[in-house]
């Protein structure tokens, strides 16, 4: 009876060893589990904050790199920002006022989504940079052109990914392109079959077409006109028809507001200049047209574009005829 007694206890006894084994490897299995899950995400999220702080860097180092793009004193400039890997490039304007460009920048990722979040916007507040609302690629192409209304207002910068080919382009915006070197836009026959088509004057298969509208005191027609690009219209005048061309129509539109405004704000200096001019002994006579175009060119669009030409081209003849330029 006893030996019965101890093989039932020694049975009993065991499976709960048994079961006090099965259930520590269990509990190592799942704390084992719980830490590498752990790991892992504490490792992504070293991750993000890494790549957020790098996309945010590159979006402050394009403005920077656009620096010694901008025309300055030369008709032009042209310049190429590559990245190692593709990239996206945001371009968000704010108008009113003075306004900004907002540069962000995003990576792409190997866990996860296709693309990191971008980084925090670069705020930019002296420059006009013209693009698509979002630019993806490894190399981007950074033209710069002066924009005169009828004086020097501010350099113009557009940022560009794809590749242009410009048909039928006037001679003085050929040789633009063949003398700053662009070397994403071809003039003429376009042997990049992938290459947005750009048609001047009209045609058929164009991605974008441009219409120049200027017929007297112009040197060219395509001083002043539109563009079309698919439902999109936008009125340009001078060096703006390549912010036209490049652009989405919601950051060109912004852009202009922008510089109509700072059109203004520089009429309104010119007019004290005139002042500071009478008192050395110099007068002009431009001092109402200035208070005058300072007003019209304030609170203006590019709707209003075409109209603000042509009392421009008057300011412009009017200033050349005076002893005292004011520009």
């Amino acid at each position: 009876m006893k030996r019965g007694r101890l093989k039932i206890f020694t049975f009993f006894s065991q499976a709960q060893k048994r079961g006090q084994f099965n259930f520590v490897w269990i509990f190592a299995i799942l704390a084992g589990g719980a830490i590498l899950v752990l790991a892992i995400y504490g490792a992504m999220q070293t991750g993000d904050v890494m790549k957020l702080e790098s996309n945010t860097e590159a979006g402050k180092s394009i403005s920077i790199l656009t620096d010694p793009l901008q025309a300055g004193f030369a008709e032009g400039s042209f310049g190429t920002i590559s990245f190692r890997d593709n990239t996206r490039i945001n371009n968000f304007c704010y108008d009113g006022g003075v306004g900004k460009n907002d540069i962000s920048v995003s990576t792409r990722s190997n866990i996860g989504t296709e693309w990191n979040s971008p980084g925090e916007p670069s705020s930019i507040y002296n420059k006009y940079i013209f693009s698509e609302d979002r630019l993806e690629g490894s190399d981007y192409y950074v033209f710069s052109k002066s924009f005169d209304f009828p004086y020097k207002v501010a350099d113009l910068i557009f940022l560009m990914s794809e590749s242009y080919c410009f048909l039928n382009a006037p001679n003085e915006v050929e040789d633009e392109i063949v003398g700053l070197g662009i070397k994403n836009i071809e003039v003429g026959e376009c042997e990049d079959i992938g290459a947005e088509r750009v048609c001047f004057g009209g045609g058929s298969d164009c991605d974008v077409i441009v219409y120049g509208s200027c017929s007297s005191n112009c040197e060219s027609i395509y001083d002043s006109g539109k563009v079309v690009k698919g439902s999109e219209e936008m009125s340009y005048v001078g060096s703006l028809m390549y912010g036209a061309i490049f652009s989405s129509e919601d950051i060109y539109n912004c852009n202009v507001e922008r510089l109509m405004f700072r059109t203004s704000k520089v009429a309104k200096v010119f007019s004290e200049k005139v002042d500071l001019m009478g008192a050395r002994g110099c007068d002009s006579n431009l001092k109402g047209d200035l208070v005058s175009w300072s007003g019209m060119t304030g609170n203006s669009s590019s709707d209003g574009l075409a109209s603000l030409r042509s009392a421009g081209n008057s300011l412009d003849r009017k200033n050349s005829r005076e002893i005292c330029g004011v520009w």
